[in-house]
């Protein structure tokens, strides 16, 4: 085992930087945004900011604290993520960043590493994220039980509320990578063998933002002010050009809906428990 446990509890930041509407527009780009949703777009007001944007000020700050755990990214894998939306991120302003290893678990097969992120735009709280990673390989070393992980399943028996599908393009990871989530990975084909893959895989955060989206148009009225969180397991991979269907299941809770992504043609599930929460 090479994973350093003493970086439990490591915090870093703040990272600050700046954004504009051109680099939110890139990111619904990259999820597959088009001509139907040109208000996340283009610069005209009112513009809107996906609610999993959350996601992108937090790659740095992730990234580091990944690498001072001293583990094999060669051998990473993303198991879950969750994003909470404080509040709806203006069109541009200026992003201050932290971020702190919660903990790593003895998952036997690997460790789980979890790192919480807090973003706040012009000094106003806005989003906080919370990443499970996975390094294969460097379990075995064991301490106290992992925390409970989200078990929601759409309801047995029922039809989906909705079901859109969403194709992929040959180059979706290529476009994705340019939000600033560059793990090789996703682009060069002799690392993602290496990592026992054919080929270069799509980032689970890519589809886990087009199921963001999907769920934010179909049960939220697209509006980015309702989006209050969504939290999904990772289950299966995606190759870039292959067609996802998105569905939901309104939960007996008010303003809960279990979301599931499945690969079109094999059945697989990339996201079996999904939890979408909003107003």
């Amino acid at each position: 085992m090479t994973i350093d446990l003493s970086t439990v509890g490591r915090e870093l930041g703040p990272l600050t930087g700046q954004y504009n509407w051109r680099d939110t527009a890139l990111y619904a780009i990259g999820l597959g945004a088009g001509t139907d949703d040109l208000a996340y777009l283009l610069e005209n007001p009112p513009h809107r900011v996906l609610p999993t944007y959350g996601i992108v000020p937090a790659f740095e700050p992730v990234f580091e604290l990944l690498k001072a755990t001293r583990g094999n990214m060669v051998t990473l894998l993303h198991s879950a993520q969750r994003t909470e939306l404080v509040k709806p991120f203006p069109a541009s302003g200026t992003l201050s960043t932290t971020a702190k290893i919660r903990g790593i678990w003895d998952m036997k097969i690997g460790a789980m590493i979890v790192i919480e992120t807090e973003t706040a735009v012009d000094g106003e709280p806005t989003a906080r994220t919370s990443w499970q990673l996975l390094l294969r390989g460097e379990g075995g070393f064991g301490g106290e039980r992992p925390p409970k992980l989200l078990n929601v399943r759409p309801p047995a028996g029922a039809n989906p509320d909705f079901a859109v599908r969403v194709p992929t393009t040959e180059n979706q990871a290529l476009l994705y990578r340019l939000n600033g989530d560059i793990n090789p990975i996703h682009s060069d084909p002799e690392v993602a063998t290496a990592a026992g893959f054919d080929r270069p895989i799509l980032h689970g955060l890519c589809f886990y933002g087009i199921a963001g989206r999907v769920a934010l148009k179909e049960l939220a009225g697209d509006d980015p002010a309702r989006f209050k969180s969504f939290e999904v397991r990772f289950a299966k991979v995606v190759m870039p050009g292959d067609t996802l269907i998105v569905e939901g299941w309104k939960l007996g809770e008010p303003g809960t809906a279990a979301v599931t992504v499945t690969v079109e043609g094999s059945g697989d599930k990339a996201i079996a428990k999904g939890l979408f929460e909003y107003a």
